[in-house]
């Protein structure tokens, strides 16, 4: 059976882009966010938690590997997202998720299935002990904030709590700052405080590889090939292109609506929270994430220096 290997993160972490860099490794094919809401119709439930009611059953659970790393898909949830129009493109292609299942499908010979997908973050402890590799990423939970306020985006941090607590006991800093969860600065720091403190709680940070924007900031193209070496992948001429395609923007539109813009730098892309957040946003932001924060990207900073 293939190797799976899943990149996942709070959404907005840059689990796309290590995602494209790890499937263009050679003998690898890409799923994009079967768990997603364009993806596998058979699992419902936002950010699934391994558990009885709490989002998937830990034999789906094992299903789920099995169906993925065989290349073996179920019908897909409808192909225009909730709240939003359907594009030329969508109506002609589907969504992005069906793409990469039928372009996967093209390539049986290929040991590895890099599966990129944020909806999985809540997964991550439990998929270890399954045998799946596990990438996650982190970016500053500032400018993660700050690209939620840009984009007008709120998490579903409120709805997936109940299960969340359920499963990985109560959090007194969420508990205290969910009644303004309607704002969008405050959903997106409870969302990555959600999202990395059960790797914590479970000891786990030992058994992924992570890879934090201060990593990329740092040295993007080092950082990338310790990942795929890590991960005993095989760069190529695609990874050797990508990595050679120096970014360079330093400019950031604050009020615009774009998700992902390739032309500019990492440390653009990591600063423009300067601009867009308040004093208040940012003594809140740092209520919520600071003391996980200073975990995370301290274990990170170990982990390169070991390379």
């Amino acid at each position: 059976m293939r190797r799976l290997i899943l990149v996942t993160g709070a959404p907005r972490s840059a689990t796309t882009p290590v995602g494209n860099v790890l499937a263009a490794c050679k003998s690898t094919v890409a799923l994009y966010e079967p768990l997603g809401p364009t993806g596998l119709s058979w699992i419902d439930t936002p950010f699934p938690i391994a558990g009885d009611a709490l989002g998937i059953t830990r034999d789906d659970l094992q299903r789920l590997v099995q169906e993925l790393a065989s290349l073996s898909f179920g019908p897909l949830k409808s192909q225009v997202r909730v709240g939003h129009e359907p594009t030329l493109v969508s109506r002609l292609f589907g969504s992005r998720t069906l793409h990469s299942m039928r372009l996967s499908r093209f390539q049986p010979w290929a040991a590895n299935v890099i599966w990129k997908d944020p909806h999985a973050v809540l997964l991550a402890s439990d998929l270890i002990e399954l045998g799946v590799a596990v990438v996650v990423t982190a970016r500053r939970a500032l400018a993660h904030a700050a690209s939620y306020k840009r984009l007008g985006w709120h998490s579903k941090a409120a709805e997936v709590y109940p299960r969340w607590s359920a499963r990985f006991g109560p959090c007194s800093i969420c508990e205290t700052f969910l009644p303004r969860n309607t704002d969008h600065v405050v959903s997106a720091a409870l969302l990555w405080r959600m999202s990395y403190l059960p790797l914590v709680r479970a000891g786990s940070l030992n058994k992924v590889r992570l890879i934090t924007s201060a990593d990329l900031e740092a040295n993007e193209k080092a950082a990338y090939l310790k990942l795929i070496r890590d991960l005993a992948l095989t760069p190529g001429r695609r990874v050797d292109w990508m990595l050679s395609r120096t970014q360079r923007g330093s400019s950031a539109d604050p009020t615009s609506r774009r998700v992902h813009d390739w032309t500019r730098s990492v440390a653009t892309v990591n600063s423009y929270w300067r601009q867009l957040l308040t004093e208040e946003d940012i003594d809140t932001v740092e209520q919520i994430t600071s003391d996980l924060e200073t975990r995370l990207f301290d274990r990170s900073r170990s982990c390169q220096n070991a390379g």
